[in-house]
């Protein structure tokens, strides 16, 4: 593999910024790119779309990685190849009370229901996101007032049976993981965050995730369209204004 080039990403070290925000949908790169200046879009492989600008003078890097950990894996590591070293997930997750629809939660630490993590932390133990990062984007949601927590995220593997049940069948075991997990103090429950945390860390990278809770864990309430549209401006202001002060490494 040419390290100065991404295998699944097919991009160039020289076409990918230090700061990269991490998206989920693909469609979210030329959303967002319009709150970047000087963008030159990369091109697509694999569904992975990428964008590359800047902002206040800085560069940033979007990238999309789909859904789950082991693709967001990939991106981040690939990334981290290259040279990137502060990544942040923005996009959505569902919230355990005290979170409600439409508050944000920023990731300060993680637990891990997902299969990745184990490949670069085999004695598992709870993932944790960098502190400049979290306090950066603490800051940042306040000046923008948002309704902000900040705490613990759990990534699971299986939507539909741990996190969001679809039929009778597995309505119990959804509702168990979330009972448990409301017990240990979880605000916010995802696919990747807990991969990404363990992923970066292990790589020397500083990772966390900024995410709006657009589903209610308890009543199944989903936010519509119109207000993911304004939230995910929302994040990305917010998101953009952290990244660029924090230090890189």
């Amino acid at each position: 593999m040419d390290s100065n080039k991404a295998w699944y990403l097919g991009c160039h070290q020289e076409q990918v910024a230090d700061r990269v925000i991490l998206l989920g949908d693909p469609a979210r790169v030329p959303r967002l790119s319009k709150h970047l200046e000087d963008v030159e879009h990369l091109p697509i492989n694999r569904g992975l779309a990428m964008a590359t600008g800047s902002y206040e003078g800085v560069r940033v890097t979007l990238a999309a990685f789909g859904m789950g950990a082991p693709i967001a894996a990939i991106v981040l590591h690939e990334l981290a190849v290259l040279g990137s070293s502060v990544f942040l997930r923005i996009g959505t997750s569902i919230g355990l009370p005290p979170v409600d629809i439409g508050d944000v939660v920023i990731a300060q630490d993680a637990i891990s229901r997902e299969g990745t993590s184990a490949a670069y932390a085999p004695d598992g133990g709870s993932c944790h996101a960098d502190p400049g990062l979290v306090e950066a984007l603490r800051i940042s949601a306040i000046k923008s007032s948002i309704r902000c927590h900040i705490g613990t995220f759990a990534s699971y593997d299986g939507f539909y049976k741990d996190m969001f049940a679809l039929d009778e069948e597995s309505e119990p075991r959804v509702v168990g993981n979330l009972e448990k997990l409301a017990k240990r103090g979880v605000l916010a429950i995802d696919m990747e965050t807990s991969a990404l945390l363990t992923v970066g860390r292990s790589l020397g990278c500083k990772v966390s995730s900024f995410c709006v809770s657009s589903v209610n864990s308890v009543t199944k309430h989903k936010m519509s369209k119109e207000e993911q549209a304004e939230s995910e401006k929302l994040l990305m202001n917010t998101a953009l204004q952290a990244l660029i002060n924090v230090e890189s490494n």
